[in-house]
């Protein structure tokens, strides 16, 4: 694949992510009372500004919260030269990535807060564990997470380019 094809391929994963993750969260704010839980069921829609980062870590510490994804986001820019040119996988799972990073980012400047609203409730165990309610998330967190997990396949699936110099 050229990588002006790798480049579109990206291009059209980040657009999607990033469109679809910014019309479903207006719609959240504009729906949804802040802090509104669903009933007891499995999965339900709920409305929650995350101030931190996954779960609300380091809510309390501002730098981290807006340097942390700028800085994830300036890697995965220099992770980009290193796809492989022959997977059509990779650079979707990249704007997948990509897509989900700028729209939490997004989110984060201009609301001061990412916008969650997927959540699961584990309701029916009957113990209590830490994480009865699953933080809530967003389909930005789903497709970074989505995205990484088929980079890391990808990446470790494909066999090693052949080195020219090596052979030499």
């Amino acid at each position: 694949m050229s990588r002006k094809l790798q480049i579109q391929w990206a291009s059209a994963a980040f657009f999607v992510v990033l469109i679809a993750d910014q019309i479903t969260k207006v719609i959240v704010r504009r729906t949804l009372t802040s802090g509104m839980a669903g009933r007891d069921v499995f999965f339900h829609f709920t409305h929650q500004r995350n101030e931190g980062l996954v779960g609300g870590m380091f809510s309390d510490f501002k730098i981290v919260t807006y340097g942390a994804p700028v800085f994830a986001t300036l890697v995965l820019l220099y992770l980009f030269r290193h796809l492989d040119p022959r997977s059509r996988l990779q650079p979707l799972a990249f704007g997948m990535v990509f897509g989900g990073a700028i729209g939490n980012i997004i989110d984060r400047v201009m609301h001061g807060a990412v916008t969650d609203f997927l959540q699961f409730y584990f309701f029916f165990i009957p113990f209590d564990f830490p994480w009865k309610y699953y933080p809530a998330f967003n389909i930005a967190d789903s497709a970074i997470c989505v995205g990484v997990f088929i980079l890391v396949l990808s990446w470790n699936a494909s066999p090693p380019e052949e080195n020219v110099a090596d052979t030499v």
